[in-house]
């Protein structure tokens, strides 16, 4: 019979499979390029006669003609999982066998971060579940924390935001990092409490009982997805039998087995909004496979290695949805659990909160449920608040007493409480923020600054041949020491001239002290959500030698305020004191130049911090010296702006440079980049343009550009411009 209905469906899906978006192209390729079995090389039987049928009815497909259910299937059961295939994942590795994703086996770098991420993905396991054995996917993005679905969390949670969340009474719940095809080998970790479920996106924390050993959390992207669209991704995940899909087709694509661990790879795609939750979300999609088991999945840019986004949903023949991590960065109650960003989250966002009226929806419905207590005279135990969803966009919470809460409302109604409840807080409050200062060490004789052997092998502070340019301390030194790193200021600029830090990314210098937090926020010593980051002037120059935090948060907000030194690498010591004073001293107005957004934040696709991690991942070390600063020209355009003291004019630096020095088994690498920023198109009102283009550069052209910065001649040695390395680094970073 024939089956029209089927045609514009798959028609439409299978075309998005295709790189070249043709379905005559594929009709064209010989019937024995096709696999069977989700790209593996042995088939069932009668697997050839499969194939040729198959291949048939893409060719109609092709033509615009009807197919029956028989070719349906087949293109769906052989057609589309050729072209994305579910890998089983067997002793923490892979082995792909498939046609289009040879490469996974191949490229060094996307091996290296699979292999790093597959075990850091677990199975959320629900052992008092009445029928369900699991409920979904996660995967560490803290020491002590796993990101899941919201959805997953409520199988076996209760509550909504940060505060009054819970187990269902008699469940309990932990993931399993294993759960592997044949093996019942088990690595079990126990689920102790429920950190956050976010009221806008279908993600949830839970709180684990120890970290993994040997495991590290995984890094969250911070670019937005629109700069990602047609990367090639993979979800780790355990799929499970999905009963609203073709049985058939899943047998075939998965070969019967199910609830294993699976690397699933595919494409990320355009964002889509879709209904979640009663709120219309701007989701990124996918088009890898995945069934109801990878709710949770991690969906990871596997050239970087970073997560780009947590699978949620999936429409058969349609495409999967999944939150992008783009999106959790800008939360500052995500950023404030502790999550492993891959760069400054929060740093200089204008919004750093959209959904802060969610959040105190949420938490102060939280709040008023706590109050029930009080209304229960008979003494007895109030049960944990449990929501369901109620009419008109509304939440029902039984305490056991029945109250409904209106999305949007200001105010809880309920017959049976209205007078207790009245008597309470309101539901919302309003949040004032306040310029705080992170904390910071008020006694500067005790700085070490930069050690120039720190790695092992001496890598000097560049040497600046015009010294009237440079702004002197009392003593008449010129290198502002702080905590691993140094600064030489441009007093008529303005800003660093030469920045020279030590990074150190062991987890022992990072983590000092087990059991202290590590997040920004602590770190900064901020004591309420609303606290916001205030840079300070070095008291060691005069004022009028530093850009002051004023001239950064006036003028439009053109600029965000650049770390040169960047905070994450420096914050590191041998006790807690030592790495939250690191922390506070990347602050100091010494240490930011205006740069722009494009430039500055990963999520925007900026490569200033991208660039280290590239770096890093080459050097294969620990440690590494970084010497970095704006190329001061005298050509650089002047804004109109205002500091301390009134309006200011400032010539904005139109690039930047980085040196990454490495002790490479005992001898040095120096790589030496330069960024630049097309400034053609400014209108200076002052909107700059964000593309900006990092190249690989050699230290002796790099001087000539710098003119009055010189590089030692160990460095020149060491230089790594046109080498093997250097170009592996330029391809594995993507660079031109």
């Amino acid at each position: 019979m024939p089956v029209s209905k089927e045609k514009p469906d798959l028609k439409n899906y299978l075309e998005t499979l295709l790189s070249s978006g043709d379905l005559a192209e594929l009709a064209d390729q010989p019937e024995e390029t096709l696999r069977m079995g989700g790209g593996m090389d042995e088939g069932p039987a009668g697997a050839d006669d499969e194939r040729a049928k198959a291949h048939a009815a893409v060719e109609k497909l092709a033509r615009g003609q009807d197919l029956d259910r028989e070719e349906a299937f087949l293109i769906e059961a052989i057609i589309v999982p050729d072209k994305r295939p579910a890998i089983v994942v067997t002793n923490g590795a892979y082995n792909v066998q498939h046609k289009d994703w040879l490469h996974f086996n191949t490229n060094e770098t996307i091996r290296r971060n699979i292999l790093k991420t597959l075990p850091a993905a677990g199975r959320i396991e629900l052992p008092d579940h009445p029928y369900l054995p699991y409920g979904g996917t996660g995967f560490l993005v803290a020491d002590d924390l796993i990101m899941t679905n919201r959805h997953v969390a409520e199988l076996f949670a209760t509550g909504l935001g940060e505060k009054g969340l819970a187990f269902r009474p008699g469940q309990t719940a932990g993931i399993d990092y294993k759960q592997e095809a044949g093996s019942a080998e088990s690595a079990f970790a126990k689920v102790i409490g429920i950190r956050m479920i976010h009221p806008h996106w279908d993600m949830a924390l839970l709180q684990l009982e120890g970290s993994p050993e040997g495991v590290d959390p995984l890094l969250l992207s911070m670019q937005e997805p629109e700069d990602l669209e047609g990367r090639e991704i993979s979800l780790v995940g355990y799929p499970a039998f999905d009963p609203r899909n073709d049985a058939a087709v899943q047998n075939r694509v998965f070969k019967g087995i199910y609830d294993v661990k699976r690397l699933l790879p595919g494409f990320l795609k355009s964002r889509r909004e879709i209904l979640s939750y009663g709120d219309q979300v701007n989701s990124v999609t996918h088009d890898a496979s995945s069934l109801g088991g990878a709710s949770g999945s991690l969906v990871m840019d596997v050239i970087t290695g970073d997560i780009v986004a947590l699978h949620f949903a999936g429409r058969y023949k349609d495409a999967n949805f999944a939150v992008p991590t783009y999106e959790l960065s800008r939360d500052d109650k995500v950023v404030g659990a502790g999550l492993e960003f891959g760069e400054d989250a929060l740093s200089n966002i204008e919004d750093p909160n959209p959904w802060s009226s969610d959040w105190r929806q949420a938490d102060g419905i939280a709040e008023s449920a706590s109050v029930a207590p009080s209304l229960d005279s008979g003494g007895g135990t109030i049960q944990t608040p449990v929501q369901t969803a109620g009419p008109g966009g509304s939440s029902r919470w039984t305490i056991p007493i029945t109250i409904d809460v209106q999305i949007g409302a200001a105010s809880l109604v309920g017959a049976q409480t209205s007078a207790a409840i009245s008597a309470g807080p309101p539901l919302v409050a309003p949040a004032i923020e306040r310029m705080v200062e992170p904390k910071h060490d008020d006694d500067y004789t005790n700085r070490p600054g930069y050690d120039p052997s720190f790695i092992g092998l001496d890598v000097p502070v560049p040497k600046v041949t015009d010294m009237d340019r440079v702004s002197k301390l009392d003593d008449g030194s010129n290198l502002l020491k702080y905590y691993h790193f140094s600064i030489i200021m441009d007093k008529l600029r303005r800003m660093p001239l030469v920045t020279a830090a030590n990074v150190d990314t062991r987890k022992s210098s990072l983590k000092p002290e087990p059991g202290r937090k590590y997040n920004r926020k602590a770190l900064n010593g901020f004591t309420s959500d609303n606290d916001r980051e205030k840079w300070f002037a070095d008291p060691r120059i005069p004022g009028d030698h530093q850009l002051p935090d004023r001239f950064f948060n006036k003028d439009r907000k053109a600029f965000d305020k650049g770390h040169v030194v960047r905070r994450n690498a420096v914050v590191w010591g041998r006790t807690y004191e030592e790495v939250q004073l690191a922390n506070g001293d990347t602050f100091h107005s010494t240490n930011c130049t205006p740069q722009v957004k494009g430039f500055n934040r990963s999520r925007e696709g900026g490569e200033w911090g991208q660039l280290e991690n590239h770096i890093f991942k080459q050097a294969k070390t620990e440690k590494l010296c970084v010497l970095a600063g704006p190329v001061l020209k005298a050509e650089d355009p002047i804004f109109t702006g205002v500091d301390d003291d009134g309006v200011t004019k400032v010539r904005i630096p139109q690039s930047y440079w980085k040196v990454a020095v490495a002790n490479a088994d005992g001898e040095l690498q120096a790589f030496a980049f330069q960024l630049e920023q097309d400034l053609s198109d400014v209108a200076f009102e002052f909107q700059l343009t964000q593309k900006w283009k990092a190249r690989l550069i050699s230290l002796k052209d790099l001087e000539k550009i710098l003119a009055i910065v010189k590089f030692d001649k160990v460095l020149h040695a060491a230089d790594q411009a046109g080498t093997g390395a250097g170009e592996a680094v330029c391809a594995d970073a993507g660079i031109g």
